[in-house]
């Protein structure tokens, strides 16, 4: 699990989802959907915090389109203080700001293939001679 983890924006995706559900508890704890019938506020508010669900679990299991994912989470909670009654009392809009903004800043690690094949494992390179690295030898002619 900790590999797959740390191969995607897991905590960013994770924020959005929790951003996006916030959003939607109010609403939902308000029985507000005869109000989407009478209102395009109370439908955007529904919209929006769909839209942040599927966002999150767009995060985690498409990490090749993270700073798209990651901007479009950013817009979707600056738009959540208009729509979803102040941003979810604020906490969802910062929640969807802060994993929104790790989503985009989320780079893979490069897969080093020479790093993951340990020395002693069959079929290893075999280890060339040691050489010296000049910057931890002093230099000729200084005196200890």
């Amino acid at each position: 699990m900790r590999a797959w983890r740390r191969s995607r924006p897991f905590w960013g995706g994770l924020l959005t989802l929790l951003a996006g559900v916030e959003l939607i508890s109010l609403p939902f704890s308000l029985d507000a959907i005869p109000l989407i019938i009478h209102s395009v506020e109370a439908g955007l508010a529904y919209l929006l915090s769909i839209t942040m669900i599927v966002l999150g679990v767009l995060i985690v299991f498409q990490p090749a389109q993270r700073v798209f994912l990651g901007v479009v989470a950013i817009l979707l909670s600056i738009a959540s203080v208009v729509y979803v009654n102040v941003g979810g009392f604020l906490l969802g809009m910062v929640l969807g700001l802060l994993g929104g903004a790790l989503t985009a800043a989320w780079t893979p690690v490069p897969h080093d293939p020479a790093a993951a094949v340990p020395q002693d494992a069959p079929g290893a390179p075999p280890a060339g001679p040691e050489v010296p690295d000049p910057r931890k030898e002093p230099a000729a002619g200084a005196d200890s």
